[in-house]
């Protein structure tokens, strides 16, 4: 790993060519995170039309959404945290 680093920094035009090779690869990952952000968004949009087509309240429907997540989020700490517990040694549980 160290000749490689050493490679990149002794070299300006082989580091020319990697930092040009890395921006790529972030701007092509950018492009299809954006893409699927939209798609995201769109699909959202067509399920609110859906919804009051058929004579919901989105708010409602967001309201539960949003209860849903918070306790998925209860549940993903709690299990972190048993998780944190079953890692400790035993001389990290003694208080």
């Amino acid at each position: 790993m160290t000749t490689f680093i050493d490679t990149l920094l002794g070299n300006a035009a082989v580091l020319t060519i990697a930092v040009i090779l890395s921006i790529l690869i972030i701007f092509a990952s950018a492009k299809r995170l954006i893409r699927l952000l939209l798609l995201l968004v769109a699909v959202a949009v067509l399920y609110a039309t859906w919804l009051t087509w058929r004579g919901d309240n989105v708010g409602d429907m967001v309201d539960k959404a949003k209860q849903t997540a918070k306790d998925a989020g209860q549940k993903g700490k709690s299990a972190v945290k048993t998780l944190d517990r079953l890692m400790q040694t035993d001389e990290e549980r003694k208080p």
